[in-house]
């Protein structure tokens, strides 16, 4: 399998060859590990049917509505990684935080280049309860008025490399739909959006020369040090409708019992994974009679303690049938 056709694809609007070959790597990664590509979906299939299909470009435009929306919310938000200690910086929480609009902003995109299809997403300001049920508050059918969708819709964010739709604790209980969004978001997209909108040359640079720590060779320098801004790619993965769920455990493809350290390597699946469900299946039990084995979640639980659904991302539905069905719904 060659990743060439990922590539010229992204190079239709990147021009940094790094970029491209990151980004590469990263969705063939995700799709591969996901089972969105498999022996029933070949690359081919999976290109043009699921990717392309399923892909927008987000613009600098689009990148400064997630920002300003964020800049609303990262105050409010813990400055702890959600089920963790590490302290957070605020800037980094709101970075953080604006992917996930550009999540969905890329849906929404999506759904009208696509379908036609209008929505709008809530950015009021209020506890963090109040955005669990829903991220998509009013839809606009073609022909029809604006009107609240008559499923909760729920909008995740992950990078190009991701293989879980992932929705800790009760997550899962609050919404009808989950859609996963994968964003092709590196490093350098918050310092070149800086440079784009010339907050460095006119603000920080300026500043910089009036305290003696620049003059104007070494300013020239950083600015061309400093990457453009490039289109941000957005690849909607699918989603996946709660109702057609059997629970605690849908399906289970892949357990595996690691070798350098002993423990129980959950590498796909679908379903309500806890320890007590994980312990429960036929098939851990054949593997760990004691039940004493640590769990992991290849490879975004390290150790499983609590609960969380987890749907591998070939699981998820795709394609214009399935969507058409899904806006039928709403």
């Amino acid at each position: 399998m060659t990743g060439e056709e990922i590539k010229l694809f992204l190079k239709r609007q990147l021009k940094d060859e790094k970029s491209v070959e990151d980004l590469t790597k990263q969705v063939l990664t995700g799709a591969q590990a996901g089972l969105e590509i498999s022996e029933t979906c070949p690359f081919e299939e999976w290109f043009s049917q699921r990717f392309s299909f399923h892909f927008v470009w987000l613009d600098k435009s689009d990148y400064t509505k997630a920002l300003v929306r964020a800049l609303r919310l990262a105050p409010k938000f813990a400055g702890t990684d959600f089920g963790g200690s590490r302290q957070r910086d605020l800037g980094q929480v709101w970075t953080d935080t604006a992917r996930g609009f550009l999540g969905e902003i890329a849906l929404s995109k999506f759904l009208r280049e696509k379908f036609g299809v209008e929505t709008k997403i809530d950015t009021s300001v209020g506890d963090l309860k109040e955005y669990l049920p829903t991220d998509i508050k009013e839809v606009k059918l073609p022909g029809q008025d604006w009107k609240q969708p008559a499923l909760k819709i729920s909008i995740k964010t992950s990078k190009f490399n991701a293989r879980w739709l992932d929705l800790p604790g009760a997550q899962f209980e609050h919404s009808d739909v989950f859609v996963l969004v994968k964003i092709g978001i590196l490093r350098q997209h918050f310092l070149a959006f800086l440079k784009a909108i010339s907050f460095l040359k006119d603000k920080l640079f300026v500043t910089a020369k009036s305290l003696g720590e620049l003059n104007d060779e070494n300013a020239k320098e950083l600015w061309n040090e400093i990457p453009a801004f490039e289109p941000i790619p957005s690849y909607i993965a699918g989603f996946l409708l709660k109702e057609k769920i059997k629970l605690p455990i849908h399906e289970v493809i892949a357990i595996k019992k690691g070798q350098k350290r002993m423990r129980i390597v959950i590498t796909q699946g679908v379903g309500n994974f806890s320890p007590e469900t994980v312990r429960n299946h036929q098939e851990v039990r054949n593997l760990d009679p004691s039940g004493s084995l640590p769990i992991e979640v290849e490879p975004i639980i390290e150790s499983l303690t609590g609960g969380h659904f987890l749907a591998h991302s070939g699981f998820l539905k795709c394609g214009e049938e399935k969507w058409r069905e899904l806006i039928s719904e709403l």
